[in-house]
């Protein structure tokens, strides 16, 4: 609990079971979790020193939760419902820090740690954990698998598009004489963003990184506001400025829509 609490995470919640302040730190609710999230702050996940990666200086974390839960989902032994839960909340955890762009706290564990395939072995036992004083961010999240990979002492990916950036819109949205414009929710275009993850939805070439070190994707209905499109994930995708421009323009707009509505569809289920 004290460190969870030094990683940034409320804890005073944990006083509130039987055992009373006192014993606060022995609550079961919150004392086995794998993962915490602060909304907005911080993330803290707790991972095993022998899980991490070190290659030409720079430290890593590369891992799919959901894999591990679904190891457990059919597993009715010993942990394996609680085991099959934790995995996801650590999976949420991920995906919360790489949309949100927050940083993570690693509670770094070491002890007998059980082989994930191993599903009737005994449940893995922690003899040693410490907070890193370095925090880590989101490298990459796969939303459609849950694979991603963390870096120590990387900063979150900022990711910005023509509207956060200052850039002219779409040279295709109309605007009336009186002013009128076709409002978009910032929360959709953020949303699309993550799940883009830096890479065009087109052609899957990282967009470019500005002096303040934040990606640039646009962002782009698919099917336009101007002729009734949703303003919504299912019709937001993030694209290279070339081929939004092309999304727009070019003589293949229709093939990129059909693609690109294909590609939504898809990564929905």
């Amino acid at each position: 609990m004290d460190v969870v609490s030094a990683a940034g995470i409320d804890v005073a919640h944990w006083a509130i079971w039987s055992g009373g302040a006192a014993k606060a730190a022995a609550n079961p609710k919150y004392c086995y979790e794998w993962s915490f999230v602060e909304p907005n702050k911080v993330v803290v996940l707790n991972v095993w020193f022998d899980d991490l990666r070190e290659q030409g200086g720079t430290i890593t974390l590369q891992d799919n939760l959901r894999e591990s839960a679904a190891l457990h989902r059919e597993n009715r032994k010993g942990g394996g419902p609680i085991w099959h839960k934790r995995a996801l909340k650590f999976d949420e955890a991920v995906r919360t820090a790489s949309t949100d762009q927050l940083p993570i706290r690693m509670v770094i564990c070491h002890g007998v740690m059980r082989k994930r395939e191993e599903l009737s072995a005994r449940a893995s036992k922690v003899s040693a954990r410490q907070l890193d004083t370095v925090p880590w961010a989101v490298a990459t999240y796969e939303a459609g698998t849950g694979r991603f990979t963390l870096t120590r002492g990387a900063l979150p990916n900022l990711l910005v598009d023509q509207f956060s950036a200052g850039v002219q819109e779409s040279p295709t949205e109309t605007r009336s004489e009186t002013g009128t414009v076709f409002v978009r929710n910032p929360a959709v275009r953020k949303s699309a963003l993550a799940r883009a993850n830096g890479e065009c939805e087109w052609c899957g070439q990282p967009g470019f990184t500005m002096d303040d070190g934040s990606v640039f994707l646009e962002t782009h209905h698919v099917v336009p506001l101007s002729v009734g499109g949703p303003d919504a994930m299912t019709n937001v995708v993030g694209l290279c400025a070339n081929h939004h421009r092309e999304a727009h323009l070019g003589s293949a707009r229709t093939v990129m829509r059909e693609r690109l509505q294909a590609s939504l569809r898809k990564s929905k289920t």
